[in-house]
């Protein structure tokens, strides 16, 4: 299965459990409430948005998983013997938002998308995979940063 068919599904699976959201939610205004409520939630780890990052990442790890088994590029890679909970996932969806808040505030989608995109990426950032021989790192930081949100 290619990397674009398995991102796909990633995509699909994020897709499906915002059916149910809120039209008035994408509004800009809303991600920072969003991210408000998500560091709210993550200090205690319960809470609808940390529920719903837990099941975006279980998305991404499944991705991640087919993605090594087809011998194409990981997402990202984390140590065999770490163990993130929902806590651990709304802390990194929440450091990368603040990084490169000015990029997300951009983004035109619901805040669960645009902190499901800051979920993966800051995967990616936090858990980097390492370079093959003879591979550039350009090539390898597009593995990661190549998930992409549409605009609606």
């Amino acid at each position: 299965m290619d990397r674009s068919r398995i991102q796909g599904w990633a995509t699909a699976i994020v897709v499906v459990c915002l059916l149910h959201a809120n039209p008035s939610w994408a509004q800009p205004g809303n991600l920072e409430k969003a991210v408000h409520m998500l560091e709210q939630q993550s200090r205690t780890g319960k809470g609808e948005f940390v529920t719903y990052l837990t099941g975006a990442a279980a998305a991404y790890r499944w991705a991640n998983t087919t993605v090594a088994s087809d011998g194409t590029r990981a997402m990202y890679c984390p140590p065999q013997d770490l163990a993130l909970d929902g806590r651990g996932y709304a802390r990194i969806a929440v450091d990368e938002y603040k990084r490169a808040k000015g990029e997300y505030a951009k983004l035109p989608q619901y805040p669960l998308d645009v902190l499901s995109l800051a979920l993966l990426r800051g995967l990616g950032q936090r858990f980097p995979c390492k370079l093959a021989e003879g591979e550039t790192p350009s090539a390898a930081g597009a593995a990661a940063a190549s998930f992409e949100v549409t605009s609606r």
